[in-house]
């Protein structure tokens, strides 16, 4: 399996209708151009097994001041073999090398995976949404 970034061209999926990437790709079309958003794509043998879409607010001095995950699907076939969750992580990675803090996931998303996987990825909700606050890794050199 291998994840990658993707253009929003590259939705057209080709071949056997699948329902999931199909409604998928309807709501990745509705994320913001780039640099305001990016498209992941969990690929095993070339075919897409999973996506995610990550809406990005910047500051006016170029700082990403948040992530929101948005848009989170997985084949059936690839149900409940970690798939969302390395494209959660690979997304964590993007707004963590950016200098953000904080993912926020989609009210519309917290049901994902029965709601369950949420948790197990650290993210949760004191009130003010689902999130998770990312810890900024620490070098031994730097300490």
């Amino acid at each position: 399996m291998s994840i990658r970034h993707a253009a929003t061209h590259e939705l057209e999926i080709r071949g056997p209708k699948r329902p999931w990437i199909e409604d998928a790709c309807a709501l990745l079309r509705g994320l913001p151009d780039h640099p305001h958003s990016r498209v992941l794509i969990a690929e095993e043998d070339g075919r897409p097994i999973a996506v995610l879409g990550l809406r990005l607010t910047w500051a006016g001095e170029g700082q990403l001041v948040k992530a929101t995950i948005c848009v989170l699907a997985v084949d059936p076939e690839y149900d409940r073999r970690g798939m969302g969750s390395r494209l959660v992580r690979f997304a964590e990675g993007i707004a963590r090398i950016r200098g953000c803090a904080r993912v926020d996931v989609d009210p519309d998303l917290k049901g994902w995976g029965d709601g369950r996987c949420w948790p197990g990825l650290g993210y949760s909700d004191p009130g003010v949404g689902l999130h998770k606050v990312l810890q900024t890794p620490i070098h031994e050199s730097c300490a």
